[in-house]
């Protein structure tokens, strides 16, 4: 295929932009609304776009489209141009003047808690009208918001040493998971520095804190302990301190998160010492995709704060590079 003769002057980023719409709302009525078009413009786009191409990009149907193979392929890529293109756009803007800055970041429930909220307010503090869109869910689900760009970073507890051929992971910090509790609760009052004290308590725990060789289960085992049988599993950090208040509970906390959430009266941390994690809570950006300025910002600020919370104990901070 000849770049110049077929591609280069032959394919416009309008239709591509139309492209993209109708995949993204899986019908040509629906693209045309979004873009404030007529349907014929939308169909016309497209039978050009596939005479250029010489393949169909899309199953049409009654109810919709769908892409083809071919639909998914160039779907990948024209999503990548159009980052680009807005990427540019933004960092121009950012280096003029960071308040025109927006940042998406996704985030897991812990940091979402602790750190994010400490890095903004920093961040804040100095551009007042930078904005940031925040978002949750599990790896997976922020793994593939950042493949498709919809976030610009992801920051989470790495979920494996190798990030693939899709990611880079750079290291903030190794966290040591605490022991909670609520201050009305009677396993404030249990002697020792050990689980053994806890094993009939009603535990929570998130699942990542299930797995083999996490902190958690090298501390059950090291005293020759099962996982607790009254248990309750969960990722929600809102739904544990929720069942905290309760004053019956128990569960483990990133000590990130107590140190720099605002602090909870009522909040116990039981004197247990745990090994601290050995993968260590990254921000994950796309391998061939240069960060944003605004989250070269976020990332400098972020690892800031680990360095001002780590003076205490430099165990926290990742090993140098190398």
């Amino acid at each position: 295929m000849d770049w110049t003769e077929r591609i280069g002057r032959r394919i416009s980023p309008r239709d591509l932009h139309i492209f993209l719409a109708v995949a993204e709302q899986g019908s040509m009525a629906k693209a045309a609304a979004r873009l404030a078009v007529s349907r014929p413009v939308v169909s016309r786009a497209l039978s050009d776009l596939e005479h250029v191409l010489g393949v169909p990009l899309f199953n049409r149907a009654p109810e919709g489209v769908t892409p083809t193979a071919h639909g998914e392929a160039l779907l990948h890529r024209a999503r990548a141009v159009f980052d680009e293109l807005r990427q540019g756009v933004e960092d121009l803007a950012t280096l003029t003047d960071p308040n025109a800055a927006t940042l998406r970041i996704g985030s897991s429930p812990a940091n979402e808690a602790g750190l994010v909220p400490r890095v903004i307010e920093r961040l804040a503090r100095r551009y007042p009208r930078m904005r940031f869109i925040i978002s949750t869910g599990t790896v997976a689900s922020r793994m593939d918001a950042l493949r498709e760009r919809r976030v610009d970073i992801w920051l989470a507890r790495a979920h494996t040493e190798d990030p693939g051929p899709d990611f880079q992971f750079e290291p903030l910090m190794h966290e040591r998971l605490l022991v909670v509790t609520s201050r009305a609760s009677p396993w404030t009052k249990r002697p020792g520095r050990n689980l053994a004290g806890l094993a009939q308590a009603p535990w929570i725990i998130a699942q990542p804190e299930m797995t083999p060789g996490s902190p958690v289960r090298q501390a059950f085992a090291a005293e020759g302990l099962a996982l607790p049988e009254t248990l309750i599993i969960s990722d929600s950090l809102n739904f544990r301190l929720s069942m905290l208040q309760a004053g019956q509970h128990v569960t483990f906390m990133p000590d990130s998160a107590v140190l720099l959430a605002p602090p909870l009266p009522w909040l116990r941390v039981l004197p247990i010492t745990l090994p601290r994690w050995h993968l260590p809570v990254v921000i994950a950006t796309l391998r061939h995709r240069r960060p944003t300025a605004a989250a070269g910002l976020f990332i400098a600020e972020a690892h800031a704060v680990i360095r001002e919370i780590a003076a205490q104990d430099p165990s926290m901070l990742p090993a140098p590079p190398g």
